[in-house]
């Protein structure tokens, strides 16, 4: 059975082993998530190369989500996945213990958004994207923190072109809520779809009834005073449920690196969904 919660990739490096990544995207699979989230930055391109392990047999049965704008991950030939796994995470656990940051692969790369994003970056980033994943389109292809103003004359007509050709099926833009809100109609009237924080998610939905929502970041809120009746192990479930009634037509997405944190979400939004 699918279900409207997605599950985000931004963590999946963060796992000691290519088995254990696996292991936990085949467990948010099998309990019927159907819609996955990945970018160019998580880990340096090595989430998408994760997800192109996993979605080999599984490309038709789901929807799928990676991004452009930020930057481009370019060395994912060089060392496999296999090891690149282990040795990040070997590298986290000897910062933590030497009280470091425990920074992760993703953070080495400047975050700082291109001002002037054209076709040519947009085809690299979306041929790179869909040889780590090992797939010939993208069901949605997000402006990774940016707004529409950083595209070029031809990189909006690009994007069309890519639509018009079947290798993106719907283009969007993915970045802070806040950033939404300053956007107009007129802003976002060419692309899709909005992807944003829950936080003020109704204020955006009603400023674009039009467009297709994306929503995460839901479970901040766990230890809220209003949460308090609900049961401490079903609080994620209880606000996923939440979230996917008032976006009955998108999707909410939630990441953990933990199958036991998955299930207990994933096991609460069903019972609360259903009421």
């Amino acid at each position: 059975m699918a279900i409207s919660l997605g599950f985000g990739g931004a963590t999946l490096t963060n796992l000691k082993s290519l088995g254990e990544s696996l292991q936990l995207l085949d467990a948010a699979y099998q309990r019927g998530i159907r819609h996955f989230d990945t970018a160019p930055l998580y880990g340096q391109g090595y989430s998408e190369v994760i997800y192109g392990k996993f979605l080999k047999d599984k490309r038709k049965q789901i929807t799928l989500t990676s991004n452009f704008g930020l930057v481009e991950a370019n060395n994912t030939d060089k060392l496999p996945v296999s090891l690149i796994l282990p040795l990040n995470f070997l590298v986290k656990s000897l910062k933590k213990k030497m009280k470091g940051s425990g920074s992760e692969v993703q953070q080495n790369y400047s975050l700082s958004t291109p001002k002037r994003i054209d076709k040519s970056f947009i085809e690299r980033s979306l041929e790179k994207s869909l040889k780590r994943l090992h797939t010939d389109y993208l069901d949605y292809f997000l402006l990774h923190e940016g707004v529409p103003s950083f595209l070029t004359d031809d990189g909006i007509a690009y994007l069309l072109q890519l639509k018009k050709e079947g290798k993106v099926l719907h283009t969007g833009i993915g970045s802070n809520v806040n950033v939404i809100k300053t956007l107009t109609p007129k802003d976002v009237e060419q692309w899709d779809v909005l992807q944003y924080e829950y936080s003020d998610a109704r204020e955006v939905m009603a400023k674009f009834p039009d467009k297709i929502h994306f929503h995460h970041s839901c479970l901040k809120n766990i230890g809220d005073e209003k949460n308090k009746n609900v049961p401490s192990e079903e609080r994620g479930g209880f606000l996923l449920a939440e979230a996917a009634r008032s976006n009955p037509k998108g999707k909410v997405i939630f990441s953990t690196r933990s199958q036991s944190s998955l299930k207990k979400n994933i096991d609460g939004f069903l019972k609360y969904a259903a009421k």
